[in-house]
């Protein structure tokens, strides 16, 4: 979804997670190592945008997977989301900003099969990495920036123990 020019969007970033590996995609607008991610479109919850995101960006069903120690308890009037891991604001230009609701998801598979526009989906580039490789990225690559190092690590660590 195109920003709806207002100074600040509401966005989601899901680290997805499967047999010890997180999935980072190298962003094709600002050639930097992220999570499958993008605007909350308009009627949607968090989870909902979550979910939508990383079936578009990368064709993956995923499994939310809330902080430790969350505990689902739905009620007769209130479904309660999964909560993200992480909430941050950061600025995207001069003029515009993103309050971005990080999540934490278990895969089922590793296949991936983006389901947006084919240009957008041939120029992304996804892998997998464990803890070590991870690691190794963090030492050897700058487009992988502390922020996002933390949440991917914060990812394997939830979903190994969960």
């Amino acid at each position: 979804m195109a920003h709806l020019n207002y100074y600040v969007d509401l966005c989601v970033d899901v680290y997805v997670v499967h047999d010890g590996a997180v999935l980072l995609r190298l962003h094709e607008k600002y050639n930097d190592w992220c999570s499958p991610g993008g605007h909350i479109e308009p009627g949607e919850d968090v989870n909902e945008a979550a979910l939508r995101e990383v079936w578009e960006e990368v064709g993956l069903k995923v499994e939310l997977i809330g902080p430790s120690g969350w505990v689902q308890s739905d009620s007769e009037h209130n479904k309660e989301l999964v909560p993200p891991v992480f909430v941050n604001r950061h600025r995207v230009t001069d003029t515009h900003d993103h309050s971005n609701f990080v999540f934490v998801a278990r895969a089922s598979s590793r296949e991936i099969s983006p389901q947006v526009d084919e240009d957008i989906a041939s120029s992304a580039k996804c892998v997998w990495v464990t803890e070590a490789e991870l690691n190794e990225l963090k030492k050897n690559d700058k487009r992988l920036s502390d922020d996002r190092y933390r949440y991917a690590m914060t990812a394997l660590r939830l979903v190994n123990f969960s």
